[in-house]
Formats: C-alpha cells, structure tokens, sequence
C-alpha cells in the first residue's frame, strides 16, 4: 500500500447553473443577419435589417443580465457592458465559470458579418466589372426581353458583330450603364444596356437604346436588330453542332 498516495483534487470553481438562451440569440445573430439578408430586396430594408441586428444583440446581452440577477447572480462586475456584446460574453462568462471561448465565437462571427454583408459586397462592383457582369447575363435576364435561353448577351453579341466588341462602363444615378460597340453588314452600331443597381442588390436590368452609324434606332428598328442578333446567333450555333 502507497502510504504517499493523494486523491486528485479539483481546485476549479463550481459552475453557476444559469440557462444561457439569451446569450446564443446575442452569438448567433449576426450569423442570422446573413442568412436573412437574402430576402432584402433594397438597400433601405437591408440597412434596417442590420439595424435591428445591431440592437438587438446588446438587447439580448441585457436581457441576460437580467436573468442572471434572477438566479441571484451578483452582475455589478459586468456594468454596462451587454453595450459591447463580446465583452459581455467574455466576463458573463467567466462570472459563472463557464467557457469564455464563446467570446472568441462571437467575434469571430461578427467579423464575417462585416466582411460578407451585402453592403461590403457592393462597395466591389465597379465599372471595371460590370462589362463582364453585364456579357456573362443571359437574354432572358433583361427585363425587355420575353422569353427563356441560357445564352449570354456576351456569345449572341459577338456573333452578331463582325470585329471584336468593345465594352465600356459608367457610373450613373441608377447604377451602371454598359455600352458595346462593334459592327455589323459595315455599319458600327452601339448597344446600351442600364443596369438599376443600388449599392446592396440589382434590380432592373435592360436596354435603353440602340445607335447605328451614331443614329438611335426607334422602337421597331430596335426589335429588328435584337430578333436578327438573337436568331443569327442561334442559327450559327446549330450550324456548328451539324458540321
């Protein structure tokens, strides 16, 4: 028999038995401010989405508090703190001896919320991409256009045009308007594409004018050359799989 043998002893603090259901709303929000984004169909309901996000973390922080001094929790240590959602965690935490790292969680969430919200997402389109953005869109994405494909305005342009487009951008109170330039049966013609874009989300995407030689086309001259650019391109492409 080990006459030297000591048992283990556990020196840690007992654990406070306190539910923690309004500290995960106060961790998980910013995730769900993500997940909900999707379905802000302007800046403006966007911007009050993150509002009430923004408001309702420390809301939640607070509330917490509250229910710890229900369960008799001495909270004077923790101030106004719930103010400043990851110090809260960390010292609500630590208060009632249970894992900080849930601070660590927090933050690590908001920070993907600032650096993936829509806003920050918008600040990178520019008029260095739209060109692409607006070549890489189907037919079927502008709003005067009636009917489906999966071809791009990029593919049926340059099948229409007999030298390499060019694309240009500018910024306008709207949002984007692209333009292409190229030629077709020797005549230089120019498609103008608006595209309604407001710093969070698209929403109206089409052509607003059509110049040949730098004349703007009426309405049925337009529609001519949009049938003839969109059908010539389908015909090519069935052309090419027969041969």
């Amino acid at each position: 028999m080990d006459l030297n043998f000591q048992p283990d002893v556990d020196y840690s603090l007992p654990k406070i038995k306190v539910p923690g259901g309004y500290l995960m709303y106060a961790i998980l929000l910013p995730a769900i401010g993500l997940f909900l984004e999707r379905y802000a169909y302007s800046a403006k309901v966007a911007m009050i989405h993150w509002a009430l996000v923004l408001i309702l973390m420390p809301v939640s922080c607070a509330l917490d508090k509250r229910m710890l001094e229900k369960y008799e929790v001495d909270t004077i240590t923790l101030g106004k703190t719930y103010l400043f959602p990851p110090l809260y965690i960390f010292k609500r935490q630590a208060l009632v001896h249970k894992e900080t790292a849930l601070c660590i969680a927090c933050i690590v969430l908001c920070v993907g919320a600032i650096f993936t919200n829509g806003f920050v997402k918008g600040m990178r389109i520019n008029n260095d991409i739209m060109p692409e953005v607006v070549q890489n869109s189907s037919f079927s994405q502008l709003n005067n256009f009636s009917g489906t494909t999966l071809t791009t305005i990029g593919e049926c342009l340059k099948a229409y045009s007999s030298e390499e487009l060019k694309w240009t951008s500018e910024k306008a109170d709207y949002g984007f308007k692209v333009t292409a330039q190229g030629k077709h049966d020797n005549k230089s013609f120019s498609m103008i594409f608006a595209v309604e874009f407001d710093g969070f989300t698209y929403h109206d995407f089409y052509i607003t004018d059509i110049l040949e030689n730098d004349k703007e086309l009426d309405k049925d001259s337009k529609t001519e050359i949009l049938d003839q650019c969109f059908i010539k391109y389908e015909k090519d492409k069935k052309g090419s799989k027969g041969n």
